[in-house]
C-alpha cells in the first residue's frame, strides 16, 4: 500500500505524531504544575491580604495617603487587620525615594513632620477593624502608631489652630490702626492718650474673648462617655490629644457592657489591662463622680 504524503512531500502519519507528541508534551507541563489541594475561599482571601501586604512592605513602594487608604479598606473588608500597626510605623518611617541622576536614592523619612501622621480617617476605620475583630491589644497597638504620634499632634495644631493663632498675631496691629482712627474722631483729649487708651480697650476686649473661647474648648467633656482626662492635664495638652482620648473611650465602649447599669463591674485581665494603660495616658476609665446616680 502506498504511503499517502501531504502538499509538502511529508508522511501525515508522521505528521500527526510529532503533533500529537507536542500536544502531549503541553498537556505534561500544566499537569506538572502544582496546585493547592482545595482551593477555597479562606485561601483566596488570604492570598489577597497577602499580596496586599507585600506591596506596601516593598522598599520600592512608596506609601501615599492613598495607597494607605485603599490598603486598610481592603484588609477591612477582609478582616486582616493585624498588619495594621506595622503599616503604619511603615507609612511614617519608610524612607522617601527622589531621582538623582538616572538612578534613584532613598532618604530618611521625617517622623515627626505633619505629612507623617496618619490621617484621622484612616486610623478611626483602621481601629474600627481592630475591635471588630475582638483583638484588644492590636487596637492599643492601632492608636498608640497613629494617635499618639507626635507628628499626628503636629498636624492638627496645624490645620486647626494655626488660623486662630494667626488672627491673634494679627489682632495688635489692627486694633492699633483702628485705635488711630478712633483717636482722631474725638476732641476731648491729645490723640496719643485716646490712641492709648482704645488700643487697650480692644485688646482687652479680644484677649477676654479668646481666652474664654479657649478654656470653652479645652474644657469641653460632653462628647466623654467613659474615659475622661485625670487631674493635672494641662488644658492645651487636652485639646491636642483628645482624638487619642476618643479612640480611647470609643475601645472602652466597646470593651465594656453596654448596659449603662452595669458599667463599673466589668473584670477580667484584658480590661485590667486596659484600665491601667489608659491611667498611663493621663485619663481614667470610668471616673466615679461621673458614673449615673454619684454625681
Amino acid at each position: 500500500m502506498l504511503e499517502e504524503r501531504g502538499a509538502g512531500g511529508n508522511p501525515r502519519a508522521r505528521a500527526t505524531e510529532q503533533k500529537e507528541t507536542a500536544t502531549s508534551a503541553l498537556l505534561g507541563t500544566v499537569n506538572a504544575r502544582s496546585y493547592p489541594g482545595v482551593i477555597s475561599k479562606a485561601s483566596i482571601l488570604g492570598g489577597i491580604s497577602e499580596s496586599a501586604e507585600a506591596i506596601v512592605r516593598d522598599p520600592k513602594v512608596f506609601i501615599t495617603p492613598a495607597i494607605l487608604q485603599a490598603y486598610v479598606q481592603l484588609q477591612s473588608l477582609l478582616h486582616k487587620p493585624s498588619s495594621f500597626p506595622d503599616v503604619f510605623h511603615l507609612y511614617s518611617t519608610k524612607p522617601i525615594p527622589s531621582l538623582k541622576g538616572e538612578s534613584v536614592v532613598y532618604s530618611p523619612a521625617p517622623t515627626d513632620q505633619i505629612k507623617s501622621a496618619v490621617p484621622s480617617d484612616v486610623a478611626h476605620e483602621a481601629l474600627g477593624a481592630a475591635i471588630e475583630a475582638h483583638q484588644l491589644p492590636l487596637a492599643i497597638d492601632i492608636i498608640s502608631t497613629s494617635y499618639c504620634t507626635l507628628s499626628f499632634k503636629k498636624a492638627k495644631t496645624f490645620k486647626q489652630a494655626a488660623i486662630p493663632m494667626a488672627g491673634l498675631g494679627i489682632a495688635p496691629i489692627a486694633a492699633y490702626t483702628l485705635s488711630a482712627q478712633f483717636s482722631n474722631m474725638q476732641q476731648t483729649m491729645d490723640t496719643g492718650t485716646a490712641t492709648g487708651i482704645a488700643f487697650a480697650g480692644i485688646m482687652t476686649y479680644v484677649g477676654a474673648v479668646a481666652m474664654t473661647g479657649y478654656v470653652a474648648v479645652t474644657t469641653s467633656n460632653d462628647q466623654m462617655d467613659r474615659v475622661t482626662w485625670a487631674s493635672g492635664v494641662p488644658l492645651w495638652e487636652r485639646w491636642v490629644r483628645e482624638e487619642e482620648r476618643a479612640a480611647i473611650d470609643r475601645l472602652a465602649g466597646a470593651w465594656g457592657f453596654r448596659d449603662m447599669d452595669k458599667r463599673g463591674e466589668e473584670e477580667g485581665e484584658e480590661w485590667e489591662a486596659l484600665r491601667e494603660w489608659v491611667g498611663t495616658r493621663g485619663m481614667i476609665l470610668d471616673r466615679v463622680s461621673l458614673m449615673p446616680g454619684m454625681e
